[in-house]
């Protein structure tokens, strides 16, 4: 048998460093202090990190949708739910690398182009 939602997020915030370990921890103290159910913690939860991770609006909706459903199915449902979601975000990232590289193509040329008018400026 599985554990609670609440203990196994309150676990995992326990057994890793990192910023989703951060939310992870923070959605349980929500959930225990202000006596909401994970749901409602975690939509709290996305609103206090909104200002600390730099994700697009889709991304926030996938995280939000993520909290709609976790606890709701059996074992079984969470776990395909979990792994069409890390699906998802793999899309996510993988476009928010091509945006990345052409962006960084942009800059380097704009960099170029401003340092030659700078150059023509002082000539």
């Amino acid at each position: 048998m599985g554990r609670p939602l609440g203990e196994a997020l309150s676990q995992y915030a326990r057994n890793r460093t990192s910023s989703l370990s951060e939310f992870t921890g923070r959605v349980y103290e929500i959930s225990v202090n202000e006596g909401n159910g994970i749901d409602a913690a975690w939509r709290k939860g996305i609103e206090e990190f909104r200002k600390r991770w730099p994700m697009d609006q889709e991304e926030w909706n996938l995280l939000s949708q993520m909290g709609e459903v976790l606890g709701k199915t059996d074992r079984a449902g969470q776990s395909s739910f979990i792994k069409m979601m890390r699906e998802k975000f793999a899309v996510q990232e993988k476009k928010a690398e091509e945006d990345r590289i052409r962006k960084e193509k942009l800059y380097r040329d704009l960099g170029i182009l401003g340092g030659l008018a700078i150059v023509l400026v002082l000539i």
